[in-house]
């Protein structure tokens, strides 16, 4: 018998083609909230959520999940996506990944169920991420808060800033990797990569696969290395821009100003 538990990442193009063979396997549709549709059958139950994850409880989960994954066709060619952590933290690096899926191990991928990091734990994060370096490959900038904010002053714009970052990483991946595509989640109001080829600039950015890996990989490296910040300033640092983040900032400024740049974007106080 399986796991009592199982979720797997269903691509938003084949959702409708899973639900298919769900009915044509006998299972019958029910009503759950929240979800984009729900079967059950002798002891299980699946629900689709909007997210693409697939929950399947009950008996024989992993059977189930391996049957779904064989019917979900894999791209011809890499798919790449690419997202950034740490922009609206105080504190920590900015982190920007792109992550790009060989076909090969595309369903491999979708087992270990990628979403969207912001709405994991952080434990989460660290253990999926270890997973998913092992079947993508990943290029990566990661900007500490004393770079950041040396390079926040010639750009006086974060998004300008992150324009530039990207398409170096965009460039590298199409000469090394050649995805057939490109997908940025979106981060300003305008495309800054129009004259690319292949890349697609668009809100919620982890309805698609890759782009969700990327998601998990640039938080998994932004986690590290607010833990390494945390270590010298020997206290807990609180993420986001909360009023909590904001006070330990601010008492940072008054007490060790020479040591601020290290750990804070200096913008955010500034601002």
């Amino acid at each position: 018998m399986g796991s009592k538990n199982r979720s797997i990442r269903v691509p938003h193009d084949q959702i409708e083609g899973v639900e298919g063979f769900l009915r044509s396997s006998g299972l019958k549709k029910r009503q759950v909230k929240n979800t984009l549709w729900s079967y059950e059958g002798e002891g299980v139950y699946l629900n689709m959520y909007p997210s693409g994850i697939l929950l399947i409880q009950g008996r024989d989960g992993d059977r189930w999940a391996e049957k779904i994954l064989e019917r979900i066709e894999p791209p011809e060619g890499p798919l790449a996506g690419c997202d950034e952590v740490g922009k609206g933290d105080i504190f920590g690096p900015l982190v920007l990944c792109c992550a790009v899926i060989p076909p090969e191990s595309f369903r491999k991928v979708l087992s270990l169920a990628p979403k969207d990091s912001k709405i994991m734990k952080d434990e989460e994060v660290l253990q999926k991420a270890e997973k998913l370096k092992r079947l993508v490959r990943t290029r990566c900038i990661v900007l500490m808060p004393e770079r950041l904010n040396e390079l926040y002053e010639r750009y006086g714009n974060i998004n300008r800033l992150m324009d530039d970052a990207y398409r170096k990483i965009i460039m590298n991946i199409r000469e090394e990797l050649n995805p057939e595509r490109i997908y940025v989640d979106r981060y300003s109001g305008r495309n800054p990569f129009q004259d690319i080829e292949g890349v697609l600039f668009f809100e919620k950015g982890e309805r698609d696969v890759a782009v969700s890996v990327a998601s998990i990989i640039a938080r998994a490296k932004f986690l590290k290395k607010v833990k390494e910040l945390e270590g010298e300033l020997g206290r807990k640092i609180p993420k986001g821009a909360s009023s909590e983040a904001k006070e330990l900032a601010h008492s940072i400024l008054r007490e060790k100003p020479q040591q601020a740049k290290r750990f804070l974007k200096l913008s955010f106080i500034q601002s």
